[in-house]
C-alpha cells in the first residue's frame, strides 16, 4: 500500500493509545449498508476485501482502512423532478411557486428518491506511528478525514491528536527556498509550482513542466507572490507537491524501494501490502523527521 497523498497529525498522548485496543476493536465497528434515508454510512473495512484481516502491524506502526457508502442523487434527476413538478402546479392551480414552496418540495424529493438512489463507496487509508508520534491519512480530503477522527474517537473513546503546527510560516519559507536558491540539501525541486500574489484578488499563477528555480518564477516572487505549493524530491526516495497546508501530494516512492519491497514480499496480497507498508512507514518517518526541522515543527 503506498500513499498517494498525506496529511500528518500529531500524537498527543502515544503512552495511554493502545494499538492492541484499537487492532481488537476495528472489527466491531465495521462500514455497514447505508440505509434507505441515511445519506452516508462511515465504518472500518478490512484491508482486503473478504478477507479477516482489519489492520497491519510494523515497527510500531498500524496500519487500517476505512469507508464510507452514500447515496448519491444527480443533481440534475432532482431538478428535472421538481421542475415537472412546478409546472404541474402552476399549470392545474394557475399560480406561482414561491421560493419556500420549492425547496419544501425539494426536500420531499430527495426523501422520496433516496432508496432509489444507487450507493458509492470511498476508501481512506491511515497508520499511526507510534515512534515518530503521528497519524498518516492518504487523503486530503477534509470531510472525509474529519469522519476518519471522529470514527477513531467512536472506536476508542477518544483520540487526542493535532494539526502540525510550525513556527515558521511554510508559504514564507517555499518562497524565500525558491527566491534565494536555499533549498534544503537533501531537496531538489521538480517541475511544477503554484504561486499567489497577496492582493483580495489573490491572483494564482500555476507553472507546470517548467523549473521552479526559473526566472519565469522567481521574478514573481521577487515582485510580492508567494509560493502556495511547490514539487519536490527528497533525496533518492520519494517525490512529491509540498503545499502552504504542509499536506504532500503526488507522493511517487521511488521504484528502488518499490523493487526491495517486492524482494521481501512472499507473494500474495496480505505478504505484498505488509512490505510495502514497512518500506513505506519507514520512509516516511524518516522524512518526517527532516520535515519537522524544515518548519520547526514541535511536539504537540
Amino acid at each position: 500500500m503506498w500513499f498517494k497523498n498525506a496529511q500528518i497529525f500529531q500524537l498527543k498522548d502515544t503512552k495511554s493509545l493502545d494499538t492492541n485496543e484499537l487492532i481488537n476493536k476495528i472489527p466491531e465497528f465495521p462500514l455497514t449498508e447505508c440505509g434507505s434515508q441515511e445519506e452516508f454510512s462511515f465504518g472500518w473495512l478490512p484491508l482486503i476485501r473478504n478477507s479477516e484481516q482489519w489492520s497491519l502491524a510494523s515497527d510500531q506502526c498500524l496500519l487500517f482502512r476505512a469507508g464510507k457508502e452514500e447515496k448519491v442523487l444527480p443533481a440534475a434527476v432532482v431538478r428535472e423532478e421538481l421542475e415537472a413538478k412546478v409546472a404541474e402546479i402552476e399549470l392545474m392551480e394557475g399560480r406561482k411557486v414561491g421560493r419556500k414552496e420549492k425547496t419544501d418540495m425539494k426536500d420531499e424529493l430527495v426523501f422520496s428518491l433516496r432508496p432509489k438512489a444507487f450507493s458509492k463507496r470511498t476508501d481512506i487509508w491511515a497508520y499511526i506511528d507510534l515512534k515518530a508520534k503521528i497519524l498518516v491519512i492518504n487523503s486530503t480530503n477534509a470531510s472525509m478525514t474529519e469522519l476518519l477522527f471522529k470514527h477513531l474517537q467512536t472506536t476508542l473513546g477518544s483520540f487526542p491528536m493535532s494539526p502540525l503546527q510550525a513556527q515558521v510560516s511554510p508559504a514564507s519559507l517555499m518562497t524565500d527556498w525558491l527566491t534565494k536558491n536555499e533549498v534544503p540539501a537533501s531537496l531538489e525541486t521538480g517541475d511544477e509550482c503554484e504561486i499567489q500574489d497577496g492582493s483580495e484578488d489573490k491572483a494564482t499563477i500555476r507553472f507546470k513542466a517548467l523549473e521552479p528555480l526559473s526566472e519565469d518564477v522567481t521574478r514573481h516572487l521577487a515582485q510580492g507572490m508567494a509560493v502556495k505549493s511547490v514539487a519536490l524530491r527528497w533525496t533518492d526516495k520519494l517525490t512529491f507537491v509540498l503545499h502552504e497546508d504542509l499536506t504532500l501530494r503526488k507522493i511517487k516512492f521511488d521504484d528502488a524501494l518499490k523493487e526491495a519491497a517486492f524482494n521481501d514480499s512472499q507473494g500474495g496480497g496480505l505478504s505484498d501490502m505488509d512490505a510495502n507498508f514497512a518500506l513505506m512507514s519507514l520512509t516516511l518517518r524518516e522524512f518526517y523527521a527532516s520535515y519537522c526541522l524544515w518548519f520547526e515543527i514541535t511536539e504537540a
